[in-house]
């Protein structure tokens, strides 16, 4: 079956706004609840994902609307009414907790499992000394911001954060050129070249899986939707870019909690 791709043009205000009418005054029930997804709507929507967009959702878990469910694709991350009536493709914010984007909430656990299946591709750059923190990057050679966090690796690492490089290519021939960096037989190297000096290594993947694709699929399906995007240790997604000592005082905010 052809595959229906949906133009990736996020209907945030009427998210926040389904939201603004229908959200509990709790934060915690907002952000941190976590109810059993309904098997039944689990059934309806899983079909009506396959039927329209070619492929079943890999996980459908419930979302902060009531009556939806969010489904994770390959082709981004959906609120579907639990009769598979409405799809709403956007980003959601709890406008009664300082604009808190709450459109992945529920995908942590989702995040943390296929964490560990990926780390053992990661490109890491390992914290200096003792390490504080852990986050996981997705990231493309060509991306101006992602250049510049790579400059300041040095100052990450000294800060006691251990980056650990996923791809997320934003173009074919970028795809092409990471693949090269993770089958090098220093990718840490290549990637500081291709970030740092614009110069790609020639590498085969002779003995090497190629996982950049596999990488990519994955970065969507956690919602990532750019570069550089952070993925912390307890699955929760951060866009953008973060100095070092910014994305320290975070992490140590995070833990703290």
């Amino acid at each position: 079956m052809m595959k229906k791709y949906w133009p990736l043009q996020a209907v945030t205000l009427l998210a926040a706004l389904l939201l603004s009418l229908t959200a509990c005054g709790s934060d915690s029930q907002a952000t941190t609840s976590t109810p059993a997804a309904e098997p039944h709507a689990v059934k309806v929507i899983s079909q009506k994902i396959l039927e329209n967009l070619g492929e079943k959702p890999s996980r459908i878990v419930p979302a902060p609307i009531p009556d939806y469910h969010m489904a994770v694709t390959s082709q981004g991350n959906f609120f579907v009414s639990n009769d598979g009536r409405y799809m709403i493709y956007g980003r959601l914010f709890d406008l009664n907790n300082d604009m808190l984007e709450v459109t992945n909430n529920g995908l942590n656990a989702f995040r943390v499992e296929q964490l560990e299946k990926l780390d053992q591709h990661a490109i890491v750059f390992p914290a200096q000394g003792v390490e504080k923190h852990k986050v996981y990057a997705f990231t493309d050679i060509t991306c101006g911001y992602c250049r510049k966090m790579h400059r300041q690796i040095g100052d990450y690492q000294r800060a006691g954060i251990s980056v650990h490089y996923l791809a997320f290519p934003r173009s074919p021939d970028a795809a092409v050129s990471m693949q090269k960096i993770w089958c090098a037989d220093d990718p840490a190297k290549a990637m500081s070249d291709a970030k740092l000096h614009s110069v790609v290594v020639e590498a085969e993947c002779k003995d090497k899986p190629e996982t950049v694709s596999m990488q990519h699929e994955m970065g969507i399906s956690f919602g990532v939707r750019g570069t550089p995007a952070m993925v912390l240790v307890d699955g929760s997604l951060m866009p953008g870019y973060r100095p070092p000592a910014e994305l320290l005082k975070l992490l140590d905010s995070t833990k703290a909690q």
